[in-house]
């Protein structure tokens, strides 16, 4: 087996497995019910660009389908940090509520240990990078 043929599965396995963490997290956010309030729905959605760039790249790999995928890619894991903020505000507007006069100290260990889970956003970005791990160095985007 050649060395490009080894690379060229190695992007595939990529590809597979960043969509699988998109398939997972959806399944996930529907089983929480992640979806009472507008800005739920945008895991949804974010999971959704990337499973759908993700197929496009896996089955019809040209290079502007990989350009749109290293762009998909960068959107979903920016866009997670929003999901981080919402996490934290959350958990530090319920603390707020409940233990007005809490310490500083109290409300920052509440807002990182809270109800919402503050990394849990982070697996958007990891699908995202390992997205963009399948594109290093691909043939398709050498410059020539």
């Amino acid at each position: 087996m050649n060395p490009e043929h080894v690379l060229t599965k190695l992007r595939q396995y990529l590809l597979i497995i960043a969509a699988g963490i998109f398939v997972m997290t959806v399944t996930e956010l529907f089983f929480l019910s992640h979806w009472n309030e507008t800005i739920q729905f945008l895991p949804f959605a974010l999971s959704g660009l990337g499973l759908l760039t993700l197929a496009f790249a896996y089955f019809r790999p040209t290079r502007g389908i990989l350009n749109g995928m290293r762009w998909s890619m960068l959107v979903i894991a920016a866009c997670s940090l929003i999901g981080f903020y919402e996490h934290m505000v959350n958990n530090y507007g319920f603390w707020l509520v409940i233990k007005p006069n809490a310490t500083t100290w109290d409300l920052i260990k509440a807002t990182l240990e809270g109800a919402n889970p503050v990394l849990a956003p982070g697996i958007l970005m990891l699908g995202a990078v390992i997205g963009l791990m399948a594109l290093y160095k691909h043939p398709l985007l050498e410059t020539k």
